[in-house]
């Protein structure tokens, strides 16, 4: 799908959020919440942003030029108004699931492996892009308000990272240095191209990472030894992936199949190999993954099917389980599971139909997940 550049529209609408590609949405999806017996708390963070607009990494869509005036689809949010709440079941759990829906402005928190809610963040502004560090502290992009929130798993705002250059759509955590990596899909200023911002800390000046020749910034990954890797795409709207230094960052040149739209890029520490996601799997409307070597070598792709065995999933980010229940699990704008807009899990590598089929639905725009491990 030929991808038009939104720098056409820019001039005088950059102070105002914006899309890079559209896609339809299903309404205002339902708004989760907390089971009887639970109380809510005020686990916000303050969202000062409008939501007018939504400057989201998918590939589907109504023209940019709706997009950027707020009068298509994608510029209708429909927030949930609810308060923030945690179950004190959270706090035992081995593991999390933390899903943020830009479509409502929340963060859902589920119990694995049986996918029960125990929490829900509210009062964001287009959260989108999550990762997690080693306590279990999840990091949350909040896209409308250039911001990046750290939260505990039991739903405390630990620390919010303030963006300055642009608009923060995906993160990842460097375990061998703590150090946080921010993905901006595009900046404020001329030229626009986007960048990968690297903090040591929530108040330090973080230090900028750009490709020459990459345009757009999507999603990150960090490996075991602290090399990072970033997908996006180029001016002209090619996928284009990148390994980062200490200063730059360039490009990874792949061989052995074609990756056509960025998805999620994470380290499989169990086979000890990357892998990046594709939102247009053999352009096409699939979702897949490959693992991809050290020297840019795709292997066999996984694919990831929706819940009849058929195509036509959208998953946006994803995250590998890295304990022995081998899984992916992510966000789906289609119809990957028995209900547009969904967050889904299946196996992995094996990859086929969604193993929880309707457990995760009835979202209104699914995006960021991250696995909190206790």
């Amino acid at each position: 799908m030929k991808l038009s550049r939104w720098a056409t529209y820019a001039v005088g609408v950059v102070a105002a959020t914006a899309l890079i590609a559209g896609c339809s949405s299903n309404g205002g999806g339902s708004a989760m919440q907390p089971p009887s017996g639970v109380t809510s708390n005020s686990v916000s963070p303050s969202a000062h942003g409008s939501g007018s607009g939504l400057m989201m990494p998918l590939h589907h869509g109504h023209s940019l030029q709706d997009a950027f005036i707020g009068s298509g689809p994608m510029g209708k949010v429909h927030p949930n108004h609810h308060k923030s709440w945690v179950s004190p079941a959270a706090a035992g759990a081995p593991r999390l699931f933390f899903a943020s829906d830009s479509g409502t402005n929340s963060v859902y928190i589920y119990r694995l492996p049986g996918f029960a809610l125990v929490g829900t963040l509210t009062g964001f502004s287009e959260p989108q892009g999550e990762c997690s560090d080693n306590k279990g502290n999840i990091f949350i992009t909040n896209t409308g308000t250039s911001q990046v929130y750290q939260y505990s798993r039991t739903g405390t705002l630990l620390a919010t990272y303030s963006d300055s250059l642009g608009y923060p759509v995906g993160c990842a955590w460097d375990r061998t240095t703590g150090n946080l990596a921010v993905t901006d899909i595009f900046d404020f200023a001329y030229p626009y191209s986007g960048d990968v911002l690297i903090y040591t800390s929530p108040s330090s000046t973080p230090t900028q990472l750009r490709n020459p020749a990459q345009y757009y910034y999507y999603f990150a990954g960090y490996d075991t030894s602290g090399n990072l890797w970033v997908d996006g795409r180029d001016a002209s709207g090619v996928f284009i992936l990148s390994g980062c230094g200490a200063s730059s960052c360039s490009t990874i040149n792949l061989s052995g199949g074609t990756i056509y739209f960025p998805g999620a890029v994470q380290w499989d520490n169990v086979r000890s190999t990357w892998v990046v996601f594709d939102q247009l799997c053999n352009n096409s409307n699939n979702a897949c993954s490959y693992p991809v070597s050290g020297s840019g070598v795709l292997g066999t792709p996984t694919m990831y099917n929706n819940y009849n065995g058929g195509g036509d999933c959208d998953l946006i980010q994803a995250v590998i389980a890295a304990n022995q229940r081998r899984y992916v699990a992510g966000g789906d704008y289609e119809y990957c599971g028995a209900a547009s807009s969904t967050f889904d899990r299946w196996a992995y590598p094996a990859g086929g139909t969604p193993t929880n089929d309707t457990a995760l639905t009835s979202y209104s725009l699914p995006v960021g997940a991250a696995i909190s491990t206790k």
